[in-house]
């Protein structure tokens, strides 16, 4: 993956596009899931078949804004009469890797959704077996703290094909 640096966007909610990645929507944090950038992330990633998706990303100044993005996005499934459980394995441990893989199987087994939130692998080495073991993933970007080295080194050990693309997050905004 090509990550550029990119320029903060006047626009919190202004679509991205950036290197060799399909670009997502730049959004906070705050979900309104009538926004069009939260329905046209969602109509995105439906553009792909999927059961389990990770979301990676971490922010020192937005620690829970791919939480709460995951978050969003099970409000607007459940709107659209769909269920969609959100699992925060940010800080998952080796040992408990076996259970979460468990609980992924037990939803997607029975035809629902789940998205997993993981760290970049620069910060939790359980990302890359976790991601290996979903069917999709989405990189959260956050403007001015994800670093080049720390989003290549996550798509280049997970491996390229795994990711739908990138969702670029403005922390400094999203509160």
């Amino acid at each position: 993956m090509q990550v550029q640096p990119m320029a903060q966007p006047a626009n919190p909610m202004e679509v991205s596009s950036g290197g060799g990645m399909p670009s997502m929507p730049s959004i906070s944090s705050a979900s309104n899931t009538m926004d069009p950038v939260w329905q046209r992330l969602w109509l995105r990633c439906q553009q792909h078949d999927w059961q389990s998706l990770a979301f990676i990303g971490s922010s020192k100044r937005d620690p829970d804004g791919v939480l709460e993005i995951a978050h969003g996005m099970a409000r607007l499934a459940s709107e659209l009469g769909q269920e969609l459980t959100v699992f925060d394995a940010r800080n998952l441990g080796l040992k408990d890797m076996g259970r979460m893989l468990a609980q992924i199987q037990s939803i997607t087994s029975r035809g629902k959704r789940c998205i997993v939130v993981l760290k970049l692998v620069t910060e939790n080495p359980t990302t890359v077996p976790m991601v290996q073991n979903v069917d999709a993933a989405l990189l959260g970007i956050f403007i001015g703290e994800t670093s080049v080295i720390a989003a290549s080194r996550t798509v280049d050990e997970v491996g390229r094909a795994k990711f739908l693309g990138s969702v670029v997050l403005n922390a400094s905004l999203s509160r």
